[in-house]
This record gives C-alpha cells, sequence and structure tokens, in this order.
C-alpha cells in the first residue's frame, strides 16, 4: 500500500514538474522569438541604409565617370538588397 501511494505521489509530481518545464519553455521560446526578430529588424534597416548609400554613391560616380567608384558602389547596393532581404529568406526557410 504504501509502493502504491508512493508511486502515486511520483506520477503526480512528475505531471506537475512536466507541465512547469512545457510552460516555461514556451515563455522562453517567446523571448527567443523575441530577440530573433529584433535581430532581423537591425538586419533590415542597416540594409536600407547600406542600399541607399550604394545607390547615392553610384551616382556620384555615374557623374565623375568613375569606373572604380561605379564598381564599388554596386557592391554596396547588392549588399544592401541582400541584407534588406534577408529576413524574407530566412522565413522561407525557417
Amino acid at each position: 500500500m504504501k509502493r502504491l501511494a508512493g508511486a502515486l505521489a511520483f506520477i503526480i509530481c512528475l505531471g506537475l514538474i512536466s507541465q512547469g518545464i512545457f510552460a516555461s519553455s514556451s515563455a522562453i521560446t517567446g523571448k527567443i522569438n523575441n530577440l530573433y526578430d529584433l535581430v532581423l529588424g537591425i538586419i533590415k534597416a542597416a540594409g536600407a541604409i547600406v542600399l541607399a548609400w550604394g545607390v547615392f554613391e553610384f551616382a556620384a560616380g555615374y557623374q565623375s565617370h568613375d569606373s572604380s567608384q561605379q564598381t564599388q558602389s554596386l557592391k554596396k547596393v547588392i549588399s544592401g538588397i541582400l541584407m534588406c532581404g534577408a529576413s524574407t529568406v530566412i522565413s522561407l526557410v525557417k
């Protein structure tokens, strides 16, 4: 009889612990998702800045007929586009 009561108490405690674990894991997952969204937002904002900077440099290089400046600015434009689209690509992969 004591073994049965002990086994039942163990099962009840195990059920309570597992509910606590799953509740805390969803809270942790929510915080990680918030951090993930924050990092992606920062990357997207930085990408927009790099994209705008590249476009302005390309216009300046085009006006002065400087091909090396145009090439460097096109690299910035492409990297800005990649940074802006990173969140879309990651969400498709995820």
